[in-house]
């Protein structure tokens, strides 16, 4: 028995609820990640077990659905998806050896605002005052992080959140380039062509930093605490969110599925503190705020803008 969901189009409620699944796992990915990266894996090895584990969840669950036919002009946009889904994951994975997990949430609050200005930019979707105004204050908590903690945390390295917003870039990308192609092909065909092209695409560095040294997770014993991470990470991080991700971009607009970032650095920051992976300080609390006001202008002006586009029709 096999399933068609290519022709499903879920209710608006659902692509909410897969949005929201998915930011709630990728708020406790970084808690996950960091209890494992440089320690017990490599980043860049870490990153290619990941995309492995991805191809094989996907092709497997491929079984049960029926076949789609990819046309090969949209291969190639699952090429450029996985390019840009391996710089996501490898950036995500090297931020870990600089910074904690609270602040590449924190980060990754910024996610709508970036969505919003590589759209304005490539799409030509236009920027009203509002939205300019949402960027601006989103941007104001995204440089308090950095301004008001480098020198008072020592989280809070340059090159750690540098790598934080070069992940991001590459996210807000992946969300503007799988956006057609989530429409027409379901999440479990999408997938398991993006993470095969990406294991392809990340197994030279993989390969080149695997060793004991590096690598101790593979070579000797562990605690048990650092596969069960590494589990949730496969599982749920990798196959159950980008699972629900294409689902929730087949129904809502890219900044909305971005607007779910606000709780990432919530979930992420309560998990790091209860572990001890990281401290207390007021700009966190404050810049959260900065952002989520930044992400709520930008939202609700698309929303407003759509009004007026529908009733100009």
């Amino acid at each position: 028995m096999t399933l068609n969901t290519s022709s499903y189009t879920p209710p608006k409620w659902v692509g909410h609820l897969a949005a929201l699944a998915v930011y709630i796992i990728f708020g406790i990915n970084p808690n996950c990640s960091k209890a494992i990266i440089p320690e017990y894996i490599h980043p860049e090895v870490f990153t290619e077990v990941r995309m492995l584990f991805g191809a094989m969840g996907f092709w497997l669950l491929s079984l049960f659905f029926e076949r789609e036919k990819v046309e090969k002009k949209d291969m190639g946009l699952f090429v450029f998806g996985a390019v840009v889904l391996a710089g996501t994951l490898i950036a995500f994975a090297e931020a870990f050896r600089y910074t904690s997990p609270s602040y590449v949430s924190l980060i990754s609050a910024t996610s709508p605002l970036v969505v919003m200005i590589l759209a304005a930019i490539f799409l030509k979707e236009p920027i009203s005052v509002r939205k300019s105004a949402g960027v601006f204050v989103g941007i104001s908590g995204a440089l308090m992080i950095v301004l008001f903690s480098w020198k008072i945390d020592a989280n809070a390295h340059p090159l750690g959140l540098f790598l934080c917003f070069v992940n991001i870039l590459f996210y807000a990308a992946y969300l503007l380039i799988t956006r057609s192609v989530s429409k027409k092909y379901s999440p479990v065909t999408m997938m398991k062509w993006m993470f095969l092209f990406g294991s392809i695409i990340c197994a030279p560095l993989a390969i080149y930093h695997f060793s004991r040294e590096t690598c101790p997770i593979f070579y000797e014993a562990v605690p048990v605490s650092a596969w069960l991470s590494l589990l949730t990470i496969l599982i749920f991080a990798t196959v159950v969110s980008y699972f629900l991700l294409p689902l929730s971009l087949r129904v809502l607009r890219p900044t909305t599925v971005s607007m779910y970032s606000n709780l990432q650095p919530v979930v992420t920051a309560c998990v790091a503190i209860a572990l001890g992976q990281d401290i207390f300080t007021w700009n966190k609390p404050v810049a959260l705020v900065l952002i989520a006001v930044g992400v709520y202008l930008v939202t609700t002006s698309r929303a407003k803008d759509d009004v007026v586009a529908n009733k100009s029709k």
